[in-house]
């Protein structure tokens, strides 16, 4: 486009220029980008100046735009001859107000309304919490949740319990830290770990605490009225509180009872330990099991058959001695790939098989299989320190002793 007076903003005139009229001033544009010697243009028009800050100095070209923010022109700054255009699209802004149409511009009234967009924003995410806050409050209000009676909490719940207090009650015993600071496993896999916290949360017994952190809490609104609403958690993440009426209103002594369980004179004791006893060995197996394919690189997920399998091992030998037979099993099955006599699919899937075909063969040929100890890798839990030690008092024997009601 020609350069004119039309299409120049003479409005911030640089001083050095301002001797010059504003025909000089186009006539000395022209001479620069028309490749004059600089030097001779400075000593022709009487500008004092360096030869690399005359074109700093010219007026900008006018876009034909309005500034959004002031209504201001809307010019652009010529570049320097050595590039292959005179004036660059991307540097134009607002010369009185120096708005930029980019997305972080500086601008004076840019940076107010961005300014003013987060403080709203904050707002708005204050009034949300503020919202979530009251919603918790009310729908975990205690007066909302009726207690259950000490007296309807069954041996379970009571292990289950005894198992969390030991490993999450807070020193002043008002509530329950955050299962995921619990030192150790609470149970020899995850699936019985999360049905320990499932039983003890579905019945109501331990409920959230409102001493939780709000981002512990998910609320989805069913409706657009938000009158529907589903609250949800994160289960390891929050604070619990017991939910439980002490039978003698005393909850001092009701801690201390649930710390510390004395179930032997229960109704249903010595069902219940044989019950609980088969599930804690049949789970440390299974936790053995997937320890030992993991370190050979086995993939492998244990279904029916391999419960059914354990089941009928857990008739005859205690969980030290299927320790042994998994670890020849596992042994012999990658002995066996590692000799390219079968594959590593065929390998990782007849171990089950051969726990199977080996513990029958220990049956029948009455073996007196070696009992193997717990790995440092894998130490006791806390379900099986609790069960066997406070509850059953028979410690190590529920590793190294077949499940059994005569104990």
């Amino acid at each position: 486009m020609e350069i004119s007076i039309a299409n120049l903003d003479f409005s911030y005139l640089d001083k050095m220029l301002s001797h010059l009229s504003k025909e000089q001033v186009v006539d000395v544009i022209k001479a620069y980008y028309d490749g004059e010697k600089i030097k001779d243009i400075l000593v022709r028009f009487e500008i004092e100046t360096t030869a690399s800050n005359l074109v700093k100095l010219f007026p900008p070209f006018l876009s034909g735009e309005r500034c959004l923010k002031c209504g201001s022109a809307i010019a652009i700054p010529f570049q320097s001859k050595s590039h292959s255009i005179r004036y660059n699209d991307s540097q134009k802004h607002c010369y009185k107000c120096g708005h930029q149409e980019v997305p972080f511009c500086q601008c004076e009234t840019c940076v107010k309304e961005r300014m003013e967009m987060q403080r709203l924003e904050k707002e708005r995410l204050e009034e949300i919490r503020e919202r979530k806050r009251q919603l918790l409050c009310d729908y975990y209000n205690e007066d909302n949740w009726e207690m259950v009676l000490e007296t309807d909490l069954s041996l379970e719940d009571r292990l289950y319990l005894a198992v969390i207090f030991r490993g999450a009650l807070s020193e002043d015993t008002s509530y329950i830290k955050p299962l995921e600071e619990i030192r150790g496993n609470i149970a020899p896999t995850p699936e019985f770990e999360r049905e320990i916290i499932k039983t003890l949360t579905g019945r109501n017994i331990l409920v959230p605490s409102l001493r939780s952190n709000l981002n512990d809490f998910e609320i989805e609104y069913l409706s657009e009225d938000e009158d529907q609403r589903k609250i949800s958690y994160y289960t390891y993440q929050v604070h619990y509180r017991l939910n439980v009426m002490p039978e003698d209103f005393d909850n001092d002594a009701m801690i201390k009872r649930l710390m510390y369980p004395y179930l032997s004179e229960e109704q249903g004791f010595e069902d219940f330990c044989y019950r609980m006893w088969r599930r804690v060995a049949l789970d440390e197996c299974l936790q053995y099991l997937l320890y030992q394919m993991r370190k050979v690189s086995y993939t492998f997920n244990p279904g029916e058959k391999t419960i059914r399998v354990f089941e009928e091992l857990l008739d005859h030998f205690s969980v030290s001695q299927i320790y042994n037979i998994i670890y020849r099993s596992i042994a012999n099955s990658t002995q066996r790939y590692q000799a390219n006599e079968i594959t590593k699919i065929h390998a990782q899937n007849s171990v089950i098989t051969a726990c199977e075909s080996y513990g029958q063969r220990a049956i029948t040929n009455g073996w007196n299989l070696n009992s193997y100890s717990r790995l440092k890798d894998l130490p006791e839990t806390s379900i099986s320190k609790v069960f066997f030690t406070s509850v059953m008092q028979i410690a190590e024997l529920g590793f190294t002793e077949k499940p059994t009601t005569d104990f």
